[in-house]
């Protein structure tokens, strides 16, 4: 069993909307000061994330039986700290960057995707030989974002908050590196892949990704409880044809 399950802690309530913005927002505030969530929303805005890139394509998370954040039985994917307040701009200062120095070894809110598939591969080279087998998790950001779900560009929020590259190495490890807050629910997961098995396809991201992550998407444009939050119909329409 993965030793950072939280499941013998017990589980937290299912993420939603509400939950995402009571975490997102003070519980008083002063009329008078805004507050960071509105200085700088982290919440879902359905207008300005129905043209987001992220719709193009699915997001990919490589771990194995030492990585935090595994799906459970219940195929949920728990953040190490899923219930953490981040109404205040320290608290984002302060856990984003815990989250990409990998050498500080605290819980933070985040759970990390990429949409690179070349920067999967890297990943599993340099970590297979030390910890063995690989998995991959891929889940559709309509869905999460449909659902009212955050998802953070890391490099956007660097930026924001003045976030040094804990490795000084220009952001390099952190283009197209996106985090997901609290939770990604069983709702936003496509599938999961054994990278022993994937790899045997010399183009897995065309052949296997791609045709299952347009499937997926698909068939959720067709549920009616998806068309709340934003218009499914032209968000599948943004999507590769081949």
């Amino acid at each position: 069993m993965n030793p950072f399950s939280q499941a013998e802690h017990g589980r937290p309530e299912v993420l939603t909307r509400r939950k995402a913005l009571r975490l997102l927002n003070a519980d008083i505030g002063n009329p008078f000061i805004p507050s960071e969530e509105q200085r700088h929303p982290w919440s879902v805005d359905p207008i300005q994330r129905l043209h987001s890139p992220l719709l193009r394509g699915p997001l990919l998370r490589v771990w194995d039986y030492f990585s935090g954040s595994q799906p459970e039985g219940d195929n949920r994917m728990l953040s190490r700290s899923p219930d953490q307040r981040l109404n205040t701009e320290q608290a984002r200062k302060t856990s984003l960057a815990s989250h990409l120095d990998h050498k500080v070894w605290e819980p933070t809110p985040y759970i990390s995707f990429t949409k690179s598939p070349s920067t999967i591969e890297e990943i599993v080279a340099w970590r297979s030989p030390k910890r063995g087998a690989q998995t991959l998790t891929v889940i559709d950001p309509n869905a999460r974002l449909n659902n009212g779900l955050p998802i953070l560009d890391v490099v956007a929020e660097m930026e924001h908050y003045g976030i040094q590259d804990p490795y000084n190495n220009g952001n390099r490890y952190y283009i197209d590196h996106y985090v997901c807050l609290w939770e990604v629910t069983k709702e936003e997961i496509v599938d999961h892949y054994e990278w022993e098995e994937l790899a045997k396809h010399a183009n897995w991201y065309e052949e296997v990704i791609m045709p299952a992550f347009r499937k997926f998407s698909r068939k959720n444009v067709s549920a009616p409880a998806r068309t709340s939050a934003f218009n499914m119909s032209t968000m599948i329409e943004s999507l590769p044809t081949n």
